[in-house]
Order: structure tokens, then sequence, then C-alpha cells
């Protein structure tokens, strides 16, 4: 009996454990951590939108004078007058003096020549008489055809030569006495002076630089890629009727960001071989708002007129063509140069070949390879793989990519949406 007591205990606790132990395998005890499970990664997505946009062109460039020459002495002579406005940065009007050069040699010179006119006017008349009388006289004898010589007809011509070698001499000694006057070829502004009263100057001597005002150019260097999207007057198709973009330059100056506007005229048709790109023409009529002062009310302020001065820097806005069928993304949506991540229906990354049109430092411009709706990764995933499992994140379109780094940065921001 004692025996079989033990051995029912034996069993008992066998028993015993084989239910605890089945009771610890189908129910675990509670902890206050659970295990941990597994988090999908979150990634930030746009969704694709298709739009019309204007595909401006940036550049920037320097004001240069549409003409600029040397104001050269055709004559020479001492400098007797230099007019108030013949300084750096004068301005005058066209047909203006600006230097007068002593005439007293150029006046004795007109003198001379117009006494020797009269002394050849003179001494034609003079020989035609001699030739009238020595026709008459031949007629009067009647002793056949007269030679040239008989009628003294070569004399008479050489009488003829001489007043005209006379009259253009004078014309001669006029123009050089009207170039003493050196007068200003366009309306314009004087870029260095190098000449003063008193002064004697020869011929040929360059008295100053001066560059007109009433047009300036800037050059503005463009990708040629980007050639396609800017309207300029293209000189081989002239069945064609020109087209110039319109251009806005910004730059700071007279401590205010000023805005200036005007046009692109022409390419220079030739890629710098050391940039790869090429350079077109704005042109700014008016720059130093010299016209519009003029027209402009009496109520209106000084202030409200700004030049552009030649040699300034700006920045350049080019008015592009319009492209429809656009998808704008943030520049952080390229993976490679040409391929970006889709978020499919399954939450899972696919890799996409899309069509760049455009790209710049904030965002890039796909013209083929998206669809409307569509999901793109922008952020979040460092290192994309296809196929991989997401969270997708929803940010706003208009974020760019400054935005989306501070939201890397912040991953609770306010602005995402769980994408379901």
């Amino acid at each position: 009996m004692k025996i079989n007591r033990q051995l029912l205990i034996a069993l008992s606790m066998i028993v015993a454990g084989g239910l605890t132990a089945f009771a610890l395998i189908n129910s675990p005890p509670q902890t206050d951590r659970q295990a941990v499970i597994a988090k999908l990664p979150s990634a930030r997505v746009v969704k694709v939108a298709m739009e019309s946009m204007r595909m401006d062109v940036h550049s920037q460039g320097s004001v240069i004078a549409h003409t600029e020459i040397d104001l050269v002495a055709e004559v020479s002579g001492h400098v007797i007058k230099v007019a108030p406005n013949f300084v750096e940065g004068g301005f005058f009007k066209k047909r203006d003096v600006l230097i007068e050069i002593d005439p007293s040699d150029y006046k004795l010179r007109v003198t001379q020549a117009n006494a020797k006119v009269m002394e050849a006017r003179y001494q034609l008349v003079r020989e035609k008489a001699e030739s009238e009388q020595a026709r008459d006289e031949w007629e009067h004898l009647g002793q056949g055809t007269p030679s040239p010589l008989s009628l003294r007809i070569p004399q008479l011509e050489e009488k003829r030569a001489k007043l005209a070698a006379e009259v253009a001499e004078l014309e001669n000694a006029k123009l050089l006495q009207s170039r003493t006057s050196i007068r200003a070829p366009f309306d314009g502004r004087v870029r260095s002076k190098l000449a003063g009263i008193g002064q004697y100057i020869s011929s040929g001597t360059v008295l100053g630089r001066v560059y007109s005002s009433d047009l300036v150019e800037i050059r503005l260097p463009i990708n040629t890629s980007d050639l396609a999207f800017v309207e300029f007057p293209d000189l081989s198709d002239r069945n064609q009727s020109p087209k110039m973009a319109k251009v806005t330059l910004s730059a700071f100056y007279q401590g205010q960001d000023r805005i200036w506007q005007g046009h692109i005229v022409r390419s220079e048709g030739i890629i710098d071989k050391d940039t790869g790109m090429m350079a077109v023409i704005a042109q700014i009529r008016d720059p130093f708002g010299i016209e519009a002062t003029k027209s402009r009310s009496p109520t209106v302020k000084a202030t409200s007129v700004v030049g552009l001065p030649v040699g300034l820097f700006v920045e350049a806005i080019i008015e592009g063509r319009w492209v429809d069928h656009l998808a704008i993304l943030p520049a952080s949506a390229l993976i490679k140069n040409s391929q970006v991540a889709v978020v499919d229906h399954h939450n899972q990354l696919q890799f996409r070949t899309v069509k760049v049109l455009k790209r710049e430092r904030e965002q890039v411009m796909i013209s083929a390879g998206l669809n409307q709706g569509e999901n793109v990764l922008v952020a979040g995933i460092p290192y994309p793989i296809e196929g991989m499992q997401v969270q997708s994140i929803f940010i706003d379109q208009s974020s760019d990519d400054a935005a989306i780094r501070a939201i890397e940065n912040n991953p609770d921001n306010p602005n995402e949406q769980s994408v379901p």
C-alpha cells in the first residue's frame, strides 16, 4: 500500500507538470512589453498631377552698350572749347558740339581755295570767249572742217577741269573747317574723356570714348537644350514672322531690388567650346529713362524712373514656351538620371523610366513615363529597392526640396498624411 501511494504521488506530479507545460505553451505569461512588431519604412510621396507650364529659362549677364566708339579727331590743332557735358558720365544729344579745335588755319584754307575758284572761273570764261572767236574766224575764212586745236577745244576742257579741281579743293577746305567742331554722332553718354582745353591734338588722336544711350544689350548664356523654349528671330527662316521672347532683368541697385523689361532679339549662333552653352542677346530700350522722363506726368516723382547702367550684373528670367501634360516633381524624386520610384497599390516600390524635359535645382519636369494620380517617392528611403514594402506618407506637391529635407528631420510633420 505504501508503494502504491508513492507511485500515485509520482504520477500525479508528472501529470501536473505536463498540464503546466501545456498551459505555458498555449497561454504565454503576459508581460508589460509585448514582442516588437516589424515596422514598415515610411516613404514620403507626392501625387502626380499633370499640368501645363511655361518653361522659363534663367540666366545672368552684364549690361553692355549697343554702340560704343572712340571719338577721334580728324584735323590737327589746339583745343579751344570743351562742352560742359563732355565728362565721364555726361549725357549728350546727336549733333551736339563736344570739342572745338582752333579753326583759324582752316578758315585761311577756305579763303585761299575760294580765291583759286574765282581765278579758275575767270580763266574758263576767257577761254570760252577765245574759243568762240576762233570758231567765228574759221567760219569766215571758209577753209573746210576745223580741227579741235584750231577751235581751242583742248584748252577749253583744261580750264573746265581746272575749275572743277579748284571747286573740289574748296569743298575739302570747308569740310576740314567743319571738322574742327567735334559733334556727337548719336544720343549717348561719355565713358571717358581724354582731351582738355589748350591741348594740341593731331589728326587721329582719340579724344574720348562714348556710347549710345537709346539701347543696351545683355549677353545671356543658356544651355542648348533650353534653346527649344526661347522665342527669338531666326534669320535662317525669313518666311516666319519674327518672335521675340520677353525677358525680365533684376538686380540690387541703388539700395533696392530693381526690375527692367526687354526682349530677346537674336542669338550669337555659336556654341562656346568651353561651356557648351550658346548666348542669346536681350535688348532694353531707353535704359536710362530719358524718354520716359520726357513723357512723364509732372505729378510723377523723379525716383520712379530708374536707369539701367552699363556694366551692371543682372539676373534674367526669359519667358519660355508653354508645354502641356507635364509632371512637376521635387528634384529629389529622381533616383538616377531618368528613373523614379512609384509606390503601387500594394505599397511596393516600382522603378519607372521617365523622360525628363528639364531639371532645376529644386524641381524636375517630366514629360513622359508617369500617369495622373500615381504616387512617387521623393524622400524617406535613402536606398530604395524595387519591390520594397513601404508605408506611404503623402506630402503636399507644393513642397520644395528644402521642405522635404525638413520633413525627413521631423517625422511627425503635421502636413503629412498617410496614404492608405
